[in-house]
């Protein structure tokens, strides 16, 4: 590995680590040398994967906390300052789905818990990374936004709002970090398989003919025809969080495999994105998603 991506001597905070992209991240990290602070609120999944990175890695802490908390995530920063003597990078993940449903069908109630996850909890990550990276004379923040910030879901609609949201804020703060060395991006996955939120939208085991139409449905709506795993999302982390990142700045980076492009033309009608046609009608009714991964 090069210097340059090298982790050694260098401290991480992860939100949303304990499953999905979030664990994806913390593995990759650790294997590179970085020092881990992991927040979920799943405390359990969360504990497992810092055991598991102590075993290889120059350590790993696990805080549990809700990012819709102010409190407490200003308590994980200054934990994470006291255990590591500094930080150099902070992966601004935790996130919740909510039900699919249409919006004049929405529960209040989800739709509330997913702004304050969302949206309010990336601005408390943010407030309080900003603060502690200030006080160590720089960093780098990412923050995990959606193609869905940019795409309309007609069966998600409070999410596509919140990651709109988390863009915006991304660029708000970078206007202002960069004078005191802390760049600030957002990232925009695209599908990704073996997340918290691919998960949920099927809960049931997938049958053959699903597991056959799901196939189909990425080939034909990502250019590249399979949707992301954790780990190629996560080895374009490994980059952003390096000094070989050190002029990208307050960007809105996508990695989706092309699927924002979207539909090539001329060969039939483009694959829908609404969860009845893709998991099943059952599924889509049954679609919640835990605030611990995005």
């Amino acid at each position: 590995m090069s210097s340059e991506l090298s982790g050694e001597g260098r401290v991480a905070l992860i939100t949303g680590a304990a499953a999905g992209l979030g664990r994806g991240v913390a593995r990759r990290l650790a294997a590179a040398g970085y020092r881990l602070t992991l927040v979920d609120l799943d405390e359990r999944g969360g504990e497992a994967v810092a055991r598991e990175l102590s075993d290889g890695s120059a350590g790993a802490l696990f805080a549990a906390a809700d990012v819709a908390d102010p409190a407490a995530v200003e308590a994980v920063f200054e934990t994470t300052l006291e255990t590591w003597g500094g930080l150099d990078f902070v992966f601004n993940n935790a996130g919740v789905l909510g039900p699919a449903a249409l919006i004049q069908e929405a529960d209040d109630a989800a739709v509330a818990r997913l702004f304050d996850v969302d949206l309010k909890g990336a601005f408390y990550v943010l407030k309080y990374a900003i603060r502690a990276l200030r006080r160590t004379g720089g960093g780098a923040i990412l923050n995990v936004a959606s193609i869905a910030a940019e795409r309309g879901s007609a069966y998600f609609p409070a999410y596509n709002a919140a990651k709109a949201g988390v863009v915006a804020l991304t660029r708000a703060v970078a206007r202002n970090a960069g004078r005191f060395n802390i760049r600030v991006n957002s990232l925009s996955p695209g599908s990704i398989l073996g997340t918290e939120l691919s998960r949920h939208l099927r809960r049931h085991p997938p049958t053959a003919e699903e597991r056959a139409h799901e196939a189909m449905v990425y080939m034909r709506s990502v250019p590249v025809g399979r949707a992301a795993t954790p780990e190629d999302v996560a080895n374009f982390v490994l980059f952003l969080a390096s000094p070989l990142a050190g002029h990208i700045h307050g960007a809105n980076l996508t990695i989706d495999g092309g699927e924002s492009l979207g539909f090539e033309g001329g060969t039939g009608r483009p694959a829908t994105r609404d969860p009845q046609a893709v998991f099943g009608s059952r599924a889509a009714k049954e679609t919640t998603h835990g605030a611990h991964a995005a």
